[in-house]
């Protein structure tokens, strides 16, 4: 990708020349160039992009130009860590950022914590990740259980009696299916399938023979938006589409563009919508859409949040001391384009933002829960069910 190789000869650069380097804020990011999460890491990216850009033409952080030194971790967890230990001892950047999925900011997270170095976990939801007694490290995306917190409203407002959960195999996922079997045992939802699927697994054909035999009204899936598009083009092919069908992947305009009117009424676990109002977010959608000719999903605002709330802590903090910036970070509270920012002080975990539940209706997403913020009413069952 051209930006890792921007950024890589930016901070070239910048060791080239100590004197220009004291005069610049050098954040280290490890980001999926390639892997499984390249797809998502390209808009989380670009959130992060724009923040630098407007930051920087605002006249930096601290009076200083704001830099990034980027890695391509490979959407592997071990790579992710060898390159976050390389920022750290020679690179010697200033501020860390995690990259997206959970299992990269797990062992991002633990280098920055033994070199006792900030780290905004950005894109790593699994709520196991701030359970592990660290001191340093700072969650700006959504805990895990947020992703769900429609589900259950969900069930009892269309009287579900009976569930599939099917997911992409990862730690953040089975802190989802927790949750989701809490909530179904809690409503009397009886759960008929609920099976794991490995990393790069693009048939779903088994799945779907089961689902035709044990016929749950809803399905969930936890994943990224590729596996969220072969699912419904598989239902489609097969003659085959549940009740109601919920991914977190619905969420991202990727799914849109490429389902066309097969993903219509499909239901998305989001974290961000361009329609939410809250703070800063019109102008946000507006500088996005204005660069990259589409409107952000819940990748983009989770790089634009991450690097938000640090250069926030860091003009409170008037520093980029990492004690004087945990001291910060620890308490502060803000009003972000995701919602609000609050983390539990122990923990570093984010407690202040919440899920939504979009569904694609006439080729858009709409907020159908929840209540308060809601866009439009959803459309049950989906085109095509045989449910009623």
């Amino acid at each position: 990708m051209k930006f890792v190789l921007a950024s890589i000869a930016v901070a070239a650069a910048a060791v080239a020349a100590p004197a220009q380097a004291q005069n610049t804020i050098r954040i280290g990011i490890a980001l999926s160039e390639t892997g499984n999460l390249a797809d998502s890491a390209k808009h989380y990216w670009r959130g992060v992009e724009l923040w630098r850009d407007q930051t920087n033409a605002a006249g930096g952080l601290l009076g200083k130009k704001v830099e990034f030194v980027v890695y391509d971790d490979r959407s592997d967890a071990a790579t992710s860590a060898r390159l976050y230990e390389r920022l750290i001892t020679s690179d010697k950047v200033d501020l860390l950022v995690s990259t997206i999925g959970s299992a990269q900011a797990a062992t991002a997270t633990a280098v920055a914590e033994k070199h006792k170095r900030i780290m905004i976990n950005g894109g790593g939801a699994s709520e196991s990740i701030q359970q592990r007694g660290f001191k340093y490290i700072f969650q700006t995306a959504a805990r895990i259980s947020a992703y769900v917190d429609g589900i259950e409203p969900l069930m009892k407002k269309y009287n579900v009696k009976s569930m599939a959960f099917v997911s992409r195999d990862y730690a953040a996922a089975r802190d989802m299916e927790k949750v989701v079997k809490g909530q179904a045992q809690r409503n009397g939802v009886n759960m008929v399938m609920d099976e794991y699927f490995p990393s790069g697994n693009v048939d779903f054909s088994s799945q779907i023979a089961r689902a035709r035999q044990s016929k749950p009204e809803l399905w969930v899936s936890v994943g990224y938006p590729n596996e969220a598009i072969e699912m419904m083009r598989q239902f489609r092919a097969s003659n085959y589409t549940p009740k109601i069908f919920v991914h977190n992947g619905v969420a991202q305009e990727d799914f849109v563009k490429a389902t066309g009117k097969d993903g219509e009424g499909a239901i998305g676990m989001s974290l961000y919508e361009p329609s939410l109002k809250t703070s800063g977010n019109a102008e946000f959608v507006k500088n996005f859409k204005a660069r990259y000719n589409y409107e952000p999903g819940y990748y983009s605002s989770f790089g634009y949040n991450a690097v938000y709330v640090l250069g926030e802590a860091v003009m409170k903090a008037g520093s980029i001391d990492q004690e004087k910036l945990r001291e910060t970070l620890t308490t502060m509270k803000l009003d972000t384009v995701m919602g609000k920012h609050e983390v539990e002080p122990k923990t570093g975990m984010q407690i202040g933002i919440r899920g939504l539940l979009v569904q694609v209706q006439n080729g858009k997403r709409e907020i159908i829960w929840p209540e308060e913020l809601k866009s439009a009413e959803a459309k049950v069952p989906m085109p095509g069910s045989d449910a009623k």
